[in-house]
C-alpha cells in the first residue's frame, strides 16, 4: 500500500515537472532574434541653414482694394498679372466667390471625366475622405472656423468622387448647370480693375517680405562671413511693399559651422541636403564658398542650388542636414555582431539550429549597423534573416529549442 503511495506520488511530481517545462518552454526562448531588414543611412552635419535668394519687392502705390490673382508661391511670367485693383471690397468678395465656384465646376468636371471605373484606387479614394473629415473635426475642436467653409467643401469634393469611383452616381450634370449659372450672374456684376499689379520679371511671387530682400543676396558670396551672419538684421521695408518676386536661378544655403567641421568640405563639391520641406526633402547642392572667421574659430559653408518651387520660395531658414554619405543595406542591432576565427558575422537562426553568417558592415552606430546586402548565398546575411541578439554558448551549428 505505501509503495503504491509512493509510485503515485512520484507520477503526480514527474507529471508537475513535466508541466512546468511545457510552461516555461512556451514562454521562455534561449535566444532573442530581430529580422535584418532593407534600410538607408546617412552620414551627416546638422545645421540651420540661411536661405540667400535674388528676390525683387513688388510695390503698388495705386490707391484701392487689392485682389490677387495668384496664389502664394506661385509661378509668374514678366508681365504677368499679380493682382487687380479696385475700388470696393465688393469687387474682391465677388471675386473670391468666383474662384470658389469654379474650383466646384472643375472639381466635378474631373469626376465626370471618369471612364473607368475599376481603375479608381477606392483605398487612396477613402483615406482622402476619411483625411477631410478629420481636418474638419480637428479644426472645429481647436476653435479655427476661419477655413471651415474651405474645409467643409474638401470633404464634400472627397465624398462626391467616392459616389463616382463606387459606381453610386454619376449625375452631377444638374449641379454643374446651377453653378455655371452662378459664375455668370457673379461675372456680371463685376466692376472693372482700376489697375494692375504686373512682374517685372518671372520668377515665384510671395505675398510677404521679410526685410532680408535687400540685405541677403547673391552678388558676393565671399561676404557672406561669420562676423556678417552674427550682425545681419532685417531693414525696412519701403511704403507700398505687397510681396516680393524670387527668382528661380542660382541660390544659397548658408551655415555657420566649426572650422574643424569646415575642414570636410572643399570647393566644388557636390552635396544632398535633406530639409523639412516636404515638397523638396533632398536637394542637390554645391560647396560654392567657405569664409573663414576672423579669429579662424569658426567658418561659413555656402552651398549653391538651382532647384526652387513654392515652398522653398516663401523659405527664409531652418534645420537642415549636410549629408557627405549615404548607406544602403541590411539593417541589425549593433550588439549582434560577433568575430569568429577573425571573421566578423552574427548569427541567424535557421528554423531551430544557428548559424554563423559573414556580414560586411557599411556604417555603424551605438544602436544598430547597415551591413551589404549579399546575394541569396547562404553563407552571408540575407534579407529577413532572422538575427539572434541574444543569446548564451551560441556557435555554428547549435540546436535550440
Amino acid at each position: 500500500m505505501r509503495g503504491t503511495t509512493v509510485l503515485k506520488g512520484f507520477v503526480i511530481l514527474l507529471a508537475a515537472v513535466f508541466a512546468v517545462h511545457q510552461f516555461i518552454s512556451s514562454v521562455y526562448s534561449p535566444v532573442k532574434t530581430e529580422t535584418a531588414v532593407f534600410y538607408s543611412a546617412s552620414d551627416g552635419l546638422n545645421i540651420t541653414g540661411l536661405i540667400i535668394r535674388s528676390e525683387t519687392l513688388v510695390t503698388s502705390s495705386e490707391g484701392g482694394v487689392m485682389h490677387f490673382v495668384l496664389e502664394d508661391g506661385s509661378r509668374v511670367a514678366k508681365d504677368g498679372v499679380i493682382a487687380n485693383i479696385y475700388d470696393s471690397e465688393s469687387a474682391s468678395i465677388t471675386l473670391s466667390k468666383i474662384d470658389s465656384v469654379n474650383t466646384k465646376i472643375e472639381d466635378i468636371e474631373e469626376m465626370l471625366s471618369y471612364n473607368d471605373l475599376e481603375a479608381a484606387d477606392l483605398d487612396m479614394i477613402n483615406a482622402k475622405a476619411t483625411q477631410s473629415l478629420n481636418n474638419l473635426i480637428v479644426s472645429g475642436a481647436s476653435g479655427n472656423f476661419g477655413n471651415m467653409s474651405e474645409l467643409s467643401d474638401e470633404l464634400l469634393s472627397a465624398l462626391n468622387r467616392r459616389q463616382v469611383a463606387m459606381g453610386e452616381t454619376t449625375d452631377f450634370s444638374a449641379q454643374l448647370e446651377q453653378l455655371k449659372a452662378e459664375k455668370n450672374e457673379l461675372s456680371a456684376s463685376l466692376p472693372s480693375a482700376k489697375g494692375t499689379v504686373k512682374a517685372a520679371m518671372s520668377g515665384y511671387f510671395v505675398s510677404k517680405a521679410d526685410g532680408y530682400e535687400t540685405v541677403l543676396t547673391c552678388g558676393n558670396p565671399e561676404s557672406i562671413t561669420p562676423e556678417f551672419m552674427s550682425s545681419v538684421s532685417a531693414a525696412e521695408l519701403p511704403d507700398g511693399v505687397i510681396g516680393k518676386i524670387v527668382s528661380d536661378y542660382e541660390w544659397y544655403i548658408a551655415a555657420e559651422i566649426s572650422i574643424n567641421e569646415s575642414l570636410k568640405y572643399k570647393e566644388g563639391d557636390s552635396l544632398t541636403i535633406y530639409t523639412s520641406v516636404k515638397s523638396y526633402p533632398k536637394l542637390p547642392v554645391t560647396v560654392k564658398k567657405i569664409n573663414i572667421s576672423e579669429s579662424s574659430s569658426s567658418a561659413v559653408v555656402v552651398f549653391s542650388c538651382n532647384e526652387m518651387n513654392s515652398e522653398l520660395a516663401t523659405m527664409r531658414s531652418g534645420p537642415m542636414t549636410v549629408v557627405t554619405k549615404e548607406y544602403d543595406g541590411l539593417r541589425v542591432p549593433s550588439s549582434a555582431l560577433r568575430v569568429v576565427d577573425s571573421k566578423r558575422g552574427v548569427y541567424v537562426l535557421t528554423g531551430m539550429q544557428v548559424k554563423f553568417v559573414e556580414v560586411n558592415v557599411l556604417y555603424n552606430d551605438d544602436s544598430y549597423m547597415i551591413c551589404e546586402k549579399q546575394t541569396s548565398d547562404e553563407s552571408v546575411l540575407r534579407l529577413y534573416d532572422e538575427v539572434i541578439v541574444k543569446g548564451k554558448n551560441l556557435y555554428d551549428g547549435k540546436i535550440v529549442g
